[in-house]
This record gives structure tokens, sequence and C-alpha cells, in this order.
């Protein structure tokens, strides 16, 4: 499933003022778009595909290492013996 790029539908969402300034806020916070947050909420509550149940917290955690996607395996199932 790709979730970036051409693939992405454009939709539209009403909101009342406190949900949006709430959800301005929270982006914010989280240093991503007003756009991203909705997504990831609307992620959250949807099924998670039954072969690929870990999607689901696909791009939701930081390691701070810049190099942690090149050592994934190690990150996810720990260092080999």
């Amino acid at each position: 499933m790709q979730m970036h790029g051409d693939n992405m539908i454009r939709t539209q969402i009403s909101l009342d003022e406190h949900e949006y300034e709430l959800a301005k806020s929270q982006a914010r916070a989280l240093g991503i778009s007003t756009a991203e947050l909705v997504r990831r909420a609307v992620r959250d509550v949807l099924p998670v595909a039954g072969d690929r149940p870990w999607m689901r917290y696909a791009g939701f955690v930081e390691s701070g290492d810049s190099r942690s996607s090149q050592s994934v395996d190690d990150l996810v199932y720990g260092t080999k013996d």
C-alpha cells in the first residue's frame, strides 16, 4: 500500500472551530501537517490488513538515529547473535 505521491486522493472534511484549532495545535506539537494528523487519525480507526499488522505503526516511531532505516532488522528483531 502506497501512502504518498500520486496515489493520494484529495478530500474535504468539516470541523468546528474548536476541533480545528486543537488539530492544528496538536499537529504543530508533533511537527507534522494538519493533513498528516488527520491521515494518522483515520489510519488509527481503520482495520489493519491481516498480513501486515505492524503497518499500523509505520512512520509513528522516531529513533533519533538518522541511520536507523539502514539497520531496521536490528531495530525490529534485535541484533543477530
